[in-house]
């Protein structure tokens, strides 16, 4: 389970960002379902909305988490790879000349069976400058902490690092190198980061996630063709081809009556279908799984009750503790009947073009309560982050002048 992301100078992002998941104790409303309930004397929230305008960051802050990912899963295999090969070297802020020189940090706590992880790293290029891993059940221990190519390491509770840290070069997260050799405390650890996904939700790329599960789960196949009823949709399934969706729709005849359902290509179907169809799979990983899920703009393509459908999947049938974060612009999700306020996040971008996230928690009771209207608030700019085009007389002008 999620606790908390942060990181810096990536994107957008110049200053340090931080993304909390642990619910504010002193809100009740709605702790019967949108709250995970630890034993760790804080409860977690099970979803969190991102808004902001356009060109907020609200897409960055998920490709943050991308971006993170990927170093942990790809440090390894990207050191030894081809310059044209690998990701981009520098993330920074670049509207900065000081961030264009400083590193790039991440750092993330989650809970996985009966521990607490605070691990980070920080990244410049592709050289690994810092990296660290805490391990916490009563009390917060260090498990290593790198600076370069110099290691502080746990003997005792962290020994498979003493072992092999040697061999680690400085492009290579020793978390990564790790994993390759299958070390028991950081097989523990990558297998909660197994579980989370990230997810641009302008794009049909997750059509191939839900593919590939279709044709390995047969009760995703069963789960999916339920939810896809109400599309008239009546099967689906993989087809022959790596990636490609066959989905059936009942054919009548000139009395109307039955005769047989014809296979159509994933591809005829609607682009919200698509959409939904692209997002069934991921979503039915982590609820099963009790995994993390990012999405950007879960609500693009999608008729706002489905929209809310899908959120309410994480908030009332949710039982292996899944959560999903997910950028919206869809102010009908806004709704103290489906949201805390300290699941609602903000993003706006300054003058100097610099990203800033905060949470609507943050506000005092005069400005925002549990029983506000939180979208009617968001659209009055009363939080920030949403300012739009102002359409003003030399706009007219230079459209209609000679």
């Amino acid at each position: 389970m999620l606790i908390e992301f942060k990181f810096k100078n990536i994107f957008s992002f110049k200053d340090e960002a931080t993304l909390l998941m642990s619910a504010v104790k002193s809100f009740k409303e709605l702790s019967d379902k949108n709250l995970i309930v630890t034993n760790r004397g804080f409860d977690l929230l099970k979803a969190a909305a991102v808004y902001g305008a356009n060109s907020s960051g609200k897409s960055n802050f998920v490709f943050a988490f991308g971006l993170f990912d990927h170093i942990i899963f790809n440090s390894f295999r990207d050191s030894l790879a081809k310059e044209g090969d690998r990701r981009p070297a520098y993330n920074q802020f670049r509207l900065n000349t000081a961030s264009m020189k400083e590193n790039s940090m991440f750092e993330i706590s989650f809970i996985h069976d009966q521990y607490i992880y605070r691990y980070g790293f920080e990244i410049f290029g592709y050289t690994i400058k810092k990296e660290w891993l805490y391990r916490k059940q009563e009390r917060e221990i260090l498990l290593f902490n790198r600076d370069l190519q110099e290691f502080e390491i746990n003997k005792e509770s962290f020994a498979e690092a003493q072992k092999y840290k040697d061999e680690v070069n400085e492009n290579v997260l020793l978390l990564s190198h790790l994993a390759q050799y299958n070390q028991p405390v950081t097989k523990h650890i990558i297998g909660w980061f197994l579980n989370t996904i990230g997810i641009d939700g302008l794009k049909d790329n997750p059509v191939e996630y839900t593919a590939n599960l279709l044709r390995r789960d047969e009760n995703f196949r069963v789960w999916a063709a339920t939810i896809l009823k109400y599309l008239e949709i009546s099967n689906i399934e993989a087809g022959e081809k790596d990636g490609e969706i066959i989905t059936y729709h009942k054919r009548y005849d000139e009395n109307n009556l039955l005769v047989d359902s014809i296979p159509f290509d994933v591809h005829i179907e609607s682009v919200g279908t698509r959409k939904l169809i692209g997002l069934l799979g991921p979503i039915y990983f982590t609820l099963r799984n009790g995994g993390v899920i990012f999405i950007d703009e879960l609500d693009s393509k999608l008729h706002p009750n489905l929209t809310r459908k899908l959120v309410t999947l994480f908030q009332e049938l949710n039982l292996n503790n899944a959560q999903i974060i997910f950028t919206a612009q869809d102010v009908t999700l806004l709704d103290k009947n489906l949201l805390r306020r300290d699941q609602v996040w903000f993003i706006e971008k300054n003058q100097f073009g610099v990203s800033e996230l905060y949470s609507m928690s943050e506000f005092s009771s005069d400005v925002v309560r549990n029983t506000s209207d939180f979208a009617a608030k968001y659209l009055n700019n009363v939080f920030g982050a949403a300012d739009t085009l102002e359409l003003t007389t030399k706009i007219k002008d230079l459209l209609y002048g000679s």
